[in-house]
Formats: structure tokens, sequence, C-alpha cells
């Protein structure tokens, strides 16, 4: 196959592995923990996921063996993010279940905040 072609199929590669990515994610972790989450985490962790997904491909398709040192490499390099993302999901989710016992307690202070403020719903 000609580098042009393998180019953009790596590039399709890598947009179709950042959807998978984050269906997963939310499928898997919880929609309400990747809500929370700060955006910078989901940015550090799905998009070197997407390029080590396509690193792992390509260095499956330059070689003629399967296990190679550089296939290895890239696998231990997936493993790896997909622990950190679990992790980091793990916290946020633990973070969800403690904030549904204060959500009632978090709207009377604002309540109150806003009516000393001379605010006042109607």
């Amino acid at each position: 196959m000609p580098s042009r072609l393998l180019r953009l199929a790596y590039a399709c590669e890598f947009l179709l592995a950042l959807v998978a990515i984050f269906t997963a994610w939310s499928e898997i972790g919880g929609q309400a923990a990747l809500d929370l989450m700060h955006w910078g985490w989901k940015f550090g962790l799905s998009f070197p996921l997407a390029a080590a997904i396509v690193a792992y491909t390509a260095a499956l398709v330059s070689e003629q063996g399967l296990w190679t040192l550089r296939s290895a490499r890239w696998l231990t390099a997936i493993l790896i993010l997909l622990l950190g993302t679990g992790v980091v999901t793990y916290y946020y989710a633990l973070q969800v279940e403690n904030g549904d016992s204060d959500e009632n307690s978090g709207n009377v202070s604002f309540s109150r905040a806003m009516e000393s403020t001379g605010f006042h719903f109607s």
C-alpha cells in the first residue's frame, strides 16, 4: 500500500479510535463521572491513547512478526493509559457518589446566599 494511503488510513483510525474511546469510557465509567471530570484529564488520556493505538497498528503493519519489541512497547503504553483512565474515572465516580448526599444541602445554601444579597425567588 502506498505511504499516502497508509497515512490517510492512520488518520481515519485515529479519529475512529477517539470516538470509540469516548463511547466506551462513558458506557463503562459512567457519564456522570465524565461530566464531573476536568477536560484536561479527558484530553490528556484520550488523545495519547488514540495515538498509541495508531502507533501499535503501525508497528504491526511495518514488521513481519506479530510480536516485536516495538509492538510490545506500544501495547504496554496502551495498557498503562487504560489503567490511568480507570484510576481517574474511579476517583470521579467516588466523587459522584459523595456528591449525591450533599446535593440538597448545596441548593439550600445557595438559596440562602441569594436571599441575603436581596435577590428573592418568585
